[in-house]
């Protein structure tokens, strides 16, 4: 299928002139006055002819010589040449501080990080005295300005002797050996490459043996400047569109944000009061008022008399309706002046984004991405965001940010939930990519909001839709928005998409596809694992032969993704057998991952899931059944018990092999846990941590370990706490710690743990290692 690219024009270079050409240069003629070759004695004054002389030779006398002299035009109005300078310099001044209006946050934040200037001038004399030593003191004399005007906060005074805390044992270890290593010094004598008698390599140096210690933790990260934008009342509703039912106050007060939170609103905010399934804004106006909203908007007749400092009411029929059009109207439309990649889909979203970001930037483009892992301005530069979900105006907002620090486009993970409340309505997105559609429980209401993203591709010129025809809900996808629009297909198994493989390899630790594309064929390794991932490498590409991308950028881009936080993220410590982390939490997506895993040919799968508390009770039964079914181990544990307690959560997932906790926990007083009736083992241990830790200590040669649930969460909510826990983390240390019980001459084995003598129980929990195995 024929595409039409769009191409940048080509800019006509200057005209340079060779060194042999003959062009002739012409000069003006006043270039070209003649002198006399030799220097001459006097000056050179012009001659005129007396002007009263008559043909006749006589002369008459000019009556207006007797006039007095007329005075010059008075170019200056008044003004002395010293007035004049001095109006220019202070029209200087005036330009000059607009513009630091203007620009107050660039210039603050070029200089927060420099050196306060020192209280007595004579230090800030006896710096260099050097042009760099000069800006430097005028630097800290500027900030030292910024902070008797509140715009900075002082730096922390640098004392001489600072309080530290009382070391703990191990800290003191680690001083010890730091001291160590900076007292050896090295024998001079000794040449590079010899060998002392115990074996250690001498080497010839000078100086003693130095840590850079200040040079660790930093990074090369783009400083990410904050936009600062203001705007009225009036000019948002005429920007916007937006016709009001009824206006009350001043209209042409001036707001700084927009906030649909209470909890968020700071001073000179507009507070939009939405209407959602749980609360309604309009109940938290007082709220929005005592933190400083200057106005509201409101779909109900509200009172702002008796508000703090609410000078404008703004009625409108619907505040869920117009949030995001105000958003976007306020922060500039953003997205207009950036290329936006939506992808929608049920699985995949999340890996094709990272996949497609790092496409973006082989090509040499600045690229952002919103995904449910993390936001990035562009490169490594992640956004910090205390949010879980983005909302329409986090999401206009997030995108001024990117547009202000050079971010040229941006991939987008656009979730069902998402389209269907219109938090992307104005996005003004340029592709459209869709994975695929299964397992949702309102599949017809879920395809119809996925759709809504491919709606939006009416201009053949610069819109693209990206299809996996693989899936029966395509045709609906690549019937949506313009015909017009061109279409690039892919699959797995169709053959006729655009872009299919040709052939491809599932191993343990790489993944190999040869691609098919109307550009070519791609040969593209990847360190990301099974099939689905075929299918989200194949989906990058497509997008990549949409917008015309090289092949070669394709392949670069695809393969420097070695792995997604927490999506069938390999833990690689040099072991004999594989460990997987991953999201996965439903049935469908654990039925998924367990299946790709299979397709990697493991000797076993050991297989770890826990189910949250206080949510979807029906599916712990299911997930257990899946898990047994396709994992010769499982391992049941907790996952965010919340309120809930962990081990009536396990008596729900045991449901699934028709067990209960009594009879699991009797089955323990034996030191004996019988198989299951196809084989399998099962076992479980509240404490999420031991039960990570067992399953890998499990491992042996050709096994795969999958710890499904958490994927790139970092935290275990038990109660009213929310602590640190990092599935990653603990399989690394387990990983760490086996191998030294290995070194030790320990059996941690799936055999010393199934064995009729190697499990431990106890009237809360069971977990099936020797004890020497469990780690704390």
């Amino acid at each position: 299928m024929a595409l039409t690219f769009v191409t940048l024009p080509h800019f006509i270079s200057p005209t340079t002139i060779k060194p042999n050409s003959t062009t002739t240069i012409l000069k003006p003629k006043h270039f070209l006055l003649q002198f006399p070759s030799r220097p001459l004695s006097y000056p050179f004054l012009p001659l005129r002819p007396p002007s009263a002389i008559a043909p006749d030779g006589k002369f008459y006398p000019n009556p207006a010589d007797d006039d007095p002299p007329e005075v010059g035009e008075d170019s200056a109005h008044g003004f002395t040449k010293y007035q004049q300078i001095q109006l220019q310099a202070d029209r200087a001044r005036l330009r000059e501080e607009e513009d630091f209006k203007n620009n107050q946050a660039t210039y603050l934040s070029a200089i927060a990080d420099s050196h306060d200037a020192p209280d007595e001038p004579s230090s800030i004399d006896s710096a260099e005295d050097d042009l760099f030593g000069e800006i430097d003191k005028a630097i800290a004399l500027k900030r030292k300005e910024f902070v008797k005007q509140g715009l900075l906060k002082p730096n922390p005074a640098k004392s001489e002797v600072e309080a530290v805390e009382e070391l703990q044992p191990h800290e003191l270890d680690d001083v010890e050996e730091i001291e160590r290593l900076r007292e050896l010094k090295v024998n001079s004598d000794e040449s590079p490459g010899d060998f002392e008698e115990d074996g250690d390599l001498s080497l010839k140096s000078e100086s003693s043996f130095d840590l850079d210690f200040d040079s660790l933790g930093q990074s090369n990260k783009a400083r990410i400047v904050e936009p600062k934008f203001k705007m009225s009342l009036a000019e948002l509703l005429d920007e916007s569109k937006v016709v009001p039912v009824s206006v009350y106050g001043n209209l042409e007060v001036e707001i700084n944000g927009i906030q649909h939170d209470s909890r968020l609103v700071t001073s000179g905010n507009l507070f939009v009061c939405c209407v959602g399934r749980k609360n309604d804004g309009h109940m938290f106006l007082s709220e929005a008022d005592k933190r400083g909203a200057i106005a509201v908007v409101a779909s109900k007749e509200i009172d702002i008399e008796d508000t703090l400092g609410c000078k404008a009411l703004v009625i409108v029929e619907d505040t869920n309706a117009v949030l995001a059009t105000l958003a976007a109207s306020f922060y500039k439309y953003p997205s207009k002046n950036m290329a936006l990649i939506g992808i929608t889909g049920t699985y995949g979203k999340t890996t094709t984004t990272y996949l497609i970001k790092s496409m973006y930037e082989a090509m040499g483009l600045r690229t952002g991405m919103f995904n449910s892992i993390a936001s990035y301005v562009h490169g490594d530069n992640q956004l910090d965001s205390s949010y879980g979900v983005l909302d329409a105006v986090l999401v206009q907002n997030l995108m001024a940010k990117m547009l202000h620090n050079g971010t040229e486009s941006v991939v987008f993970e656009a979730s069902s939930r998402g389209l269907a409340q219109g938090k992307y309505d104005e996005v003004d997105f340029d592709v459209a990519v869709f994975t695929n559609l299964m397992g949702e429980e309102d599949e017809e209401e879920d395809r119809d909001a996925k759709a809504k993203l491919f709606s939006r591709m009416v201009d053949p010129e610069r819109h693209r839709k990206v299809v996996n025809i693989d899936d029966p809900s395509a045709p609906l996808f690549i019937s949506m928005g313009s015909p017009e629009v061109p279409v690039v297909t892919f699959a797995l198994e169709n053959k006729n998409a655009d872009v299919h493989p040709l052939k491809f390899e599932l191993s343990l630790f790489e993944t190999q596809v040869l691609v098919n594309t109307p550009a070519g064929i791609l040969e593209i390794s990847s360190g990301l694992l099974g099939r689905h991932n075929v299918y989200n490498i194949l989906a990058a590409v497509a997008v990549g032969i949409a917008v015309g991308a090289p092949l070669e950028d394709i392949v670069r881009g695809i393969e420097e993704v070695d792995a997604v936080p927490g999506r069938c993220e390999l833990i690689d410590e040099e072991q004999a057998f594989g460990v997987i982390v991953d999201y996965a939490r439903t049935p469908d997506a654990l039925s998924r991952l367990l299946d790709s895993v299979r397709e990697l040919q493991p000797r076993r799968i050991i297989t770890v899931i826990g189910c949250c508390g206080e949510d979807e009770r029906g599916k712990r039964p299911l997930m257990t059944k899946i898990a047994t079914d396709k994992s010769e181990v499982t391992m049941l544990t907790s996952d965010n018990p919340k309120g809930e307690d962990p081990l009536d959560i396990l008596d729900d997932m045991l449901a699934g092999v028709g067990w209960t906790m009594q009879e699991y926990l009797k089955y323990g007083e034996n030191d004996y846990y019988p198989p299951l009736p196809n084989g399998h083992r099962l076992f479980l241990h509240d404490i999420r941590r031991v039960a990570v830790r067992a399953s890998v200590a499990m491992g042996e040669e050709g096994d795969v370990v999958v710890i499904a649930g958490k994927g790139h969460e970092t935290y275990q909510i038990e109660g009213e706490k929310k602590d640190f826990f990092d599935d990653r983390e603990e399989c690394r240390e387990a990983l760490q710690y086996v191998d030294e019980l290995h070194q030790a001459g320990i059996d941690t084995s799936y055999q010393r743990a199934t064995d009729t003598k190697g499990c431990c129980a106890n009237n809360r929990s069971a977990s099936p290692v020797h004890p020497s195995t469990q780690m704390k």
